[in-house]
């Protein structure tokens, strides 16, 4: 019975998602269009504000309670958000709950229908893994856009976590923001891999808790090293805090 129930929440949730991407993205899309003869910095500002509804909206059809922790950032300062990565369902929870950040995603996800409108008013860069010319030209594009205030998103573990346990960070992870002097924001995040685990279709309900650091300054330290190991001990302690407040309240 309990997989009968979570087969058809899952499809549930999949029409209602293609409908909301797809159908009323169009929509939005067309109206941005038509505003952005007008005035380009609004069309793109109603796009974004309806792609960070969207992102809650995903946790709001699955009948998901997300409890926030932290103040969300002020979006005229530069930085970048570094998070733990347990479920894909972090991308919309970080666009809805912290902010609309861009991506650093692979060349496909560019040429899927629906998705691909929406990296591109996010200010997404695109990379081919394969290339490294390439790769070194849209780490280039990802720098420009950082110095115009978009706001991009790591996941310096660079896979999900099967039991929400934050992973070893790649190295030189956050060289661009050690690097530029780009401040980084850590957002720990527990409770997404119990919705959608990993290597796996089916999706649960299950609380999501996410908890949005203080900004952390890359001037302050002497290395990559010394910055990626400082906010990755930030995030987890959160995860901590995180995974504490789910127990207690099932208590």
């Amino acid at each position: 019975m309990k997989n009968f129930f979570r087969f058809f929440y899952t499809i549930y949730f999949l029409v209602g998602a293609f409908i909301y991407i797809v159908v009323y993205g169009s929509i939005v899309l067309f109206i941005g269009f038509l505003v952005g003869l007008f005035n380009k910095n609004l069309s793109r500002r109603f796009v974004i504000h309806q792609i960070e509804v969207f992102g809650r909206m995903a946790f709001r059809l699955l009948g998901i309670k997300v409890h926030v922790f932290g103040e969300k950032p002020n979006l005229g300062e530069n930085f970048i958000v570094v998070a733990n990565h347990q479920s894909a369902l972090d991308i919309p929870l970080i666009i809805g709950y912290v902010a609309p950040v861009a991506f650093i995603a692979k060349r496909e996800l560019g040429k899927v229908p629906g998705i691909n409108w929406y990296l591109k008013y996010l200010g997404s860069v695109l990379i081919d893994r394969g290339n490294v010319r390439k790769t070194a030209m849209a780490l280039k594009q990802v720098v420009e856009k950082l110095k115009f205030g978009v706001h991009f998103i790591i996941f310096p573990e660079g896979t999900r976590s099967h039991d929400g346990n934050v992973l070893e960070f790649k190295k030189k992870s956050l060289e661009i923001a050690f690097k530029y002097k780009v401040k980084i924001l850590p957002v720990s995040i527990w409770g997404v891999h119990k919705v959608l685990r990993k290597k796996s279709l089916m999706l649960n309900r299950y609380p999501v808790y996410i908890k949005i650091h203080e900004l952390v300054d890359p001037s302050l330290f002497e290395s990559e090293e010394d910055l990626r190991n400082h906010v990755r001990n930030i995030i987890i302690e959160g995860v901590k805090m995180l995974e504490r407040r789910n127990f207690d309240e099932k208590s």
